[in-house]
């Protein structure tokens, strides 16, 4: 985890108990590396890979070098001006699952075009759960006390310059960027996010279970939106749900992609949208309850916009 850190003073000891976050506003984008500005790898860059991925006793892939990719640095620059005027963060989280396709900083990029960024830092070593542990500290003020809004930015690039192999559930197969902004009065609905470790298969349909909302809670049957790893455990979805899997090849945004479609729909009840994904591997279990009000979507919905992006709230 890598993180820039604010004063003390920032959060003093005995300041009030936060405020729990709300989801105010989701934005998705597909970026399509063949128009990528971002071209082949720099000679000092790709010497950079070429050391990192032999050091690891990996073969590495010439041919990546010099194909389109998408950095993150780029997908946070194009995705900054969807954001305001929700663009005054006290906190900012990248959470990803794949690595950059370049070295670098992205979030220097927020930080210096933003109104205000606050305490801002990556999550990439819960895998595709790491954007379970992102929300956990933004919703519950974990990480910044007192906040008021939060960026939560989830990317994900398909370049790898090595030819060794990679879990299927972690195989990104495309560009793609959701952003999440939380804040106090977020009118998407309320946010209850975990992250666990150490839970074995055979505890996660209880895990489930315990998140689905009371017998006639709501106008409509509550959604789970289910990541990769938990696919592989469908025999853990818990009865009453109706189940959504995410697109192949979207590890980490997949999940938060199928939630800006789902939030986008006009015709949306009041509902319960779980949303989870499971790393057997490392045993994280991931699990986000968004309580969704039936409320004007229609206002606040724009279209995928050449079937490239979408932006609720």
């Amino acid at each position: 985890m890598t993180y820039t850190a604010v004063p003390p003073s920032a959060s003093p000891p005995g300041s009030r108990t936060p405020v729990p976050l709300r989801l105010a506003a989701v934005h998705r984008r597909g970026f399509d590396p063949a128009e990528a500005a971002d071209g082949s790898l720099s000679a000092g860059d790709r010497a950079f890979y070429t050391d990192l991925v032999t050091a690891g006793g990996l073969p590495v892939d010439e041919e990546a070098f010099t194909g389109g990719r998408t950095t993150y640095a780029a997908m946070v620059s194009a995705m900054l001006p969807e954001l305001a005027p929700r663009d005054d963060f006290d906190l900012a989280l990248l959470a990803h699952a794949t690595p950059d396709a370049t070295p670098g900083w992205p979030l220097s990029r927020l930080e210096r075009s933003a109104t205000r960024t606050g305490l801002a830092f990556a999550i990439s070593d819960q895998g595709a759960t790491s954007p379970f542990a992102a929300l956990r500290m933004a919703v519950n003020g974990i990480a910044v006390r007192e906040a008021r809004r939060a960026l939560v930015l989830i990317p994900e690039q398909r370049a790898v310059y090595h030819r060794g192999p990679i879990p299927g559930e972690l195989r990104a197969r495309h560009d793609t960027a959701v952003a999440l902004t939380l804040d106090v009065s977020g009118e998407l609905g309320a946010l209850d996010c975990h992250h666990h470790s150490g839970v074995a298969p055979a505890d996660v349909p209880g895990r489930l279970a315990a998140q689905a909302p009371p017998a006639g809670a709501g106008t409509s049957r509550p959604v789970l939106i289910a990541g990769a790893g938990l696919t592989r455990h469908r025999g853990a979805a818990p009865d009453g749900f109706e189940v959504r899997t995410v697109p192949d090849g979207m590890p980490a945004t997949g999940i938060w992609w199928e939630l800006a479609g789902q939030l986008a729909d006009p015709r949306r009840a009041d509902r319960t949208i779980l949303l989870a994904d499971y790393d057997a591997r490392r045993g994280y279990l991931g699990l986000c309850r968004l309580d969704v009000a039936a409320d004007a979507a229609a206002e606040r919905t724009g279209a995928d916009r050449q079937g490239k992006r979408t932006h609720v709230g």
